[in-house]
């Protein structure tokens, strides 16, 4: 490839990690904006009937992301995490639960000494203010990592998380559950449109990646033409092709994985997008080294 042709390469595939890293945010803000007009509530949610020690045991089962909350007093409840980690928590300062007990998430009107939060005659850290906002739905709410809140007798819990509904009677049979319908209460904006909206931006940064990809291979067709007919085989110039578009797909995936991790630092998102920004630099690679393939058993350049 030629300086120019590098460029608009490079160029290509830097848009396409860029928009990478901001669909990843919207979505993330769109996942917490959700959660926080469902009262904490991200997945499926039901009001089941068990101890804590009897959906620990049956961990295994559930999804990440899947908690049970219980109710102590008017917007005061313990949480418990039954597998994975608590991400999506909307929050305007702080970070989430830990996984330690004694910390705490509180809303901005609650009132704190220092970092300590008295509840019950037990004191508690708080790590995290709830609401995307100060001034949000959360504002006066208070959720405890503290186990010794759930009853040791079977107990009113909301089991919250992917599919949970459908794991908890896989593992209890027979009980009952009370499903919580959300029909009424979807933000058409959140719940609807913003993921068709993730949806086609996700399509338009694959079209970005596959053009870069064919103008990639297209490009280093012609070079590897010249070479080829001064002597040097084929799979010599195929790996010399694919080298360099590893290279620019690597510096394009490292840009874009920095880029997240200072928006990490800037926002109380959690923001990971490393999957994306691999699978995307890897259709670029793979398209380029499959379009510098097909050409190259004709050399019609």
């Amino acid at each position: 490839m030629t300086k120019r042709q590098l460029t608009v390469t490079a160029g290509l595939v830097l848009l396409a990690m860029l928009l990478t890293v901001l669909i990843g945010v919207f979505d993330a803000r769109r996942r917490v904006v959700a959660v926080e007009g469902n009262d904490l509530r991200a997945g499926q949610s039901a009001w089941v009937t068990a101890t804590l020690d009897e959906l620990r045991r049956a961990r295994s089962a559930f999804e990440p992301g899947t908690k049970v909350f219980v109710d102590l007093e008017e917007k005061v409840r313990a949480v418990a995490v039954l597998s994975g980690r608590w991400v999506d928590v909307p929050l305007h300062d702080g970070h989430s639960l830990s996984g330690r007990p004694g910390e705490a998430l509180v809303g901005a009107d609650v009132a704190v000494r220092g970092d300590d939060l008295a509840v019950g005659g037990k004191t508690y850290t708080v790590v995290g203010r709830l609401g995307v906002r100060a001034d949000s739905l959360l504002s006066g709410d208070v959720v405890l990592a503290d186990p010794s809140q759930f009853s040791g007798s079977p107990q009113r819990l909301l089991l919250d998380g992917p599919n949970s509904v459908r794991h908890y009677n896989a593992q209890f049979p027979g009980r009952s559950v009370e499903i919580i319908d959300d029909g009424t209460n979807r933000r058409t904006n959140v719940d609807a449109v913003s993921p068709v909206l993730v949806a086609l931006s996700a399509l338009v940064v694959v079209l970005i990646a596959v053009v870069a990809g064919l103008q990639a291979g297209r490009w280093e067709l012609r070079t590897a033409a010249v070479r080829f007919t001064t002597g040097f085989r084929p799979l010599n110039t195929l790996r010399s092709a694919a080298a360099r578009v590893a290279v620019i797909g690597t510096a394009a995936c490292t840009t874009a994985l920095a880029g997240a991790a200072v928006v990490r630092q800037t926002i109380t998102l959690d923001l990971d997008v490393t999957t994306a920004v691999i699978a995307v630099g890897s259709v670029v690679f793979a398209v380029s080294v499959a379009s510098f393939w097909q050409g190259s058993r004709r050399w019609n350049c």
